[in-house]
């Protein structure tokens, strides 16, 4: 029988710190907020063989180590932030515990059906140009019955405003093509860039994410902190249809 990976020891922490601070200091404030965020969401994490579904330089996948996954996988498409993000587990010893794997398309993840028991898309589904069904189709054949898919920080299209990348009221409801214009015109964005369409302009919302899965799913338990998702529970629409970065936690039924 195979050995599981115990989550990073205190020193492996201390090294990702240290590495972090002396080679990407952008990722240490990056890292340090998910290490908030995640930790509230720990239950889905602990002893689960976890996917990390659009990881970027993998520092989501290592906060969901050290919160007790039995093992971590991110996939991701950008040869230079998988290039980065593995340097950054072998410096810093996380590498016994997570593994990050370079993709052609996450539409089609070089794994079986059912595979993990939980899969993270943590600031994901924004970069993904629409339509965006395929790859939700994906992250659900890739989660095992009884398992969760948690969808978290992806800024939610239906509120008038993009406060991910231009800042700027209504431009998130507008066609591409005039949203990049008024970025570039204010100064927003730079004209330089190619990477408009994966920039998370648009944002993401509840039903779009919702509507390429079967029926056989259930919500976790709904958000209830304030006024108003309480309000929207209570009439039976989703509670986090109107949050900025709404929460979505979803089981697969078996």
């Amino acid at each position: 029988m195979s050995k599981v990976p115990s989550p990073p020891t205190r020193r492996a922490q201390e090294s990702l710190l240290d590495v972090l601070r002396d080679f990407y200091p952008p990722y240490l404030l990056r890292y340090q907020a998910l290490q908030v965020t995640l930790g509230r969401l720990s239950g889905y994490f602990v002893g689960k063989r976890v996917l990390d579904f659009g990881c970027g330089a993998g520092m989501s996948a290592c906060v969901v180590a050290e919160l007790g996954a039995a093992s971590v996988t991110g996939v991701d498409t950008f040869p230079k932030m998988m290039a980065r993000g593995t340097e950054l587990l072998s410096r810093s010893g996380y590498d016994d515990i997570v593994r990050l794997q370079l993709v052609e398309d996450t539409r089609r993840v070089p794994f079986a059906d059912d595979a993990f028991d939980t899969i993270l898309c943590n600031a994901v589904f924004e970069h993904i140009p629409q339509p965006r069904d395929a790859y939700v189709r994906e992250v659900w054949r890739l989660v095992k019955p009884g398992g969760f898919v948690v969808i978290n920080e992806t800024p939610n299209k239906y509120l008038p405003a993009d406060f991910h990348t231009l800042h700027l009221p209504v431009t998130n409801w507008l066609p591409s093509r005039l949203a990049h214009w008024i970025g570039v015109l204010t100064g927003r964005f730079d004209e330089s860039r190619t990477d408009w369409d994966f920039s998370g302009w648009r944002g993401a919302g509840y039903y779009e994410l919702l509507r390429p899965i079967p029926k056989i799913k259930r919500l976790a338990v709904p958000e209830l902190a304030n006024v108003r998702q309480r309000v929207l529970h209570a009439i039976g629409l989703p509670s986090g249809l109107l949050d900025p970065y709404p929460l979505l936690v979803i089981q697969k039924r078996s």
